[in-house]
């Protein structure tokens, strides 16, 4: 077998080319609720992605366990009648009145750890959750626009 100065550099550089699995692969953090409805309840598990979830479930509810996740400021809960919504001093807790079925969640798109932003062309606006109003979340590129991240 001949090897030539081309095919050597070649080799060389294919081999500086492998993945060293030193890259984490992105993903959303998952999502565990539970929904309360007086000694009922029911979990819903979900990533926090921002797109809506459905619970099917007809539970009345009154109160949702974030699991530890600020559903409160970084969620929408989708009912079937006029609601308030009270969050708990860190709001993970959502009370809900009055009682009803909730029918959908959405949460603000949220990277799991060990990612701390958000990858090119994912949503990085986030419209909703008990503050209202909308933010920018971070995107790993620095940049969102038109709702999403952007490559540089």
């Amino acid at each position: 077998m001949r090897f030539t100065l081309l095919t050597l550099s070649t080799l060389a550089t294919l081999g500086l080319a492998t993945p060293t699995g030193t890259d984490t692969p992105f993903s959303y953090l998952p999502l565990t609720f539970t929904f309360y409805g007086g000694p009922a309840s029911y979990e819903l598990s979900f990533a926090a992605d921002g797109n809506t979830y459905n619970t099917n479930n007809d539970l009345s509810i009154n109160l949702i366990d974030g699991g530890g996740f600020n559903a409160w400021s970084s969620c929408i809960f989708y009912t079937t009648g006029q609601q308030t919504l009270v969050g708990s001093q860190a709001g993970e807790y959502v009370t809900v009145g009055p009682p009803q079925p909730i029918v959908s969640v959405a949460c603000q798109p949220t990277p799991a750890p060990p990612n701390t932003c958000l990858p090119v062309y994912a949503q990085c606006e986030w419209c909703g959750g008990g503050f209202g109003g909308c933010q920018v979340l971070d995107c790993c590129s620095g940049y969102c626009a038109a709702t999403k991240c952007r490559p540089t």
